[in-house]
């Protein structure tokens, strides 16, 4: 029986069997990443140690795609969307044409050579490269030699379908605090007539250590460890905690009320709801 990618990498001791195990589990309970890029969210290994490590053991070739882009003559023998599927890329063709060089993300796919000679009518030779290059060289090159949108196949190669629009909105400003990242990802409006957060902050005298500072109705005990402080906090940092306050009271009111109608509909009673606070 052919070994999986999976088993592979546990062969050549990049993952153990309980790193295969949980990979395993986590492509059973979702769609989407590919094996390899699931390790690396896992943060057990990148995609080219991978990549490298994968090709030494099959004696095939690694292919750094930057380097050694498809040629444009070749990427008419499979179209985008196989591509996209099955993270494999038409490289050049070998041995006077009668063989295709396929960039792939898992060489130990039988099926997928299988059915790529199926298609194109050439042996297949396979390389390796990580599937995110991959993907990413699937939507430049085809994009060129497409007569499609541009966005459209940029799309495939983002997961979407053709139909679908790709569009980023509510990009930040890079120099924008933290706070206002949160308070802009929670769509939380904060004033926009603040004190610039580049003014020197005033003098004051360092908090004496014990000493409880009151902020906005909480107390924070100031430690020589450095708990925040209110003088740490500039006027506009203020202004968007009191937004966050205010959204984060809202929301309360909402579930409340939301626990009230279950009340009223019988869903459950209030002492069950009380028991429940408590517990």
């Amino acid at each position: 029986m052919p070994v999986t990618l999976a088993e592979l990498l546990v062969k050549i001791q990049l993952i153990d069997d309980r790193q295969h195990d949980a990979v395993l589990s986590r492509a059973r309970s979702r769609s989407g990443p590919h094996v390899i890029q699931q390790i690396v969210e896992m943060g057990i290994a990148t995609e080219s140690t991978m990549a490298r490590s994968i090709a030494a053991e099959l004696s095939v070739p690694r292919i750094d795609l930057g380097a050694t882009p498809p040629e444009p003559d070749v990427l008419h023998l499979l179209d985008a969307r196989i591509c996209v599927d099955r993270y494999i890329l038409p490289v050049s063709l070998r041995e006077n044409g009668e063989a295709l060089l396929l960039v792939m993300a898992d060489p130990t796919d039988q099926e997928t050579m299988a059915l790529v000679q199926q298609r194109t009518g050439k042996k297949v030779r396979p390389a390796v490269a990580g599937p995110t290059e991959i993907q990413r060289v699937i939507g430049q090159s085809y994009a060129s030699v497409s007569n499609d949108p541009l966005d459209e196949v940029s799309s495939i190669a983002l997961g979407n379908e053709p139909s679908q629009v790709f569009e980023v909105v509510n990009v930040m400003d890079e120099s924008a605090s933290p706070l206002s990242r949160i308070a802009a990802q929670l769509g939380v409006g904060v004033p926009e007539n603040l004190p610039s957060k580049h003014l020197p902050k005033p003098p004051v005298a360092p908090p004496v250590p014990g000493t409880p500072v009151k902020l906005g109705g909480e107390i924070f005990a100031t430690t020589p460890g450095g708990r925040i402080a209110k003088n740490d906090l500039q006027p506009e940092d203020l202004a968007i905690l009191d937004a966050l306050s205010q959204s984060m009271e809202k929301g309360a009111l909402v579930l409340r009320a939301l626990a009230e109608l279950c009340v009223e509909k019988g869903l459950f009673t209030r002492e069950e709801m009380r028991n429940k606070r408590s517990s």
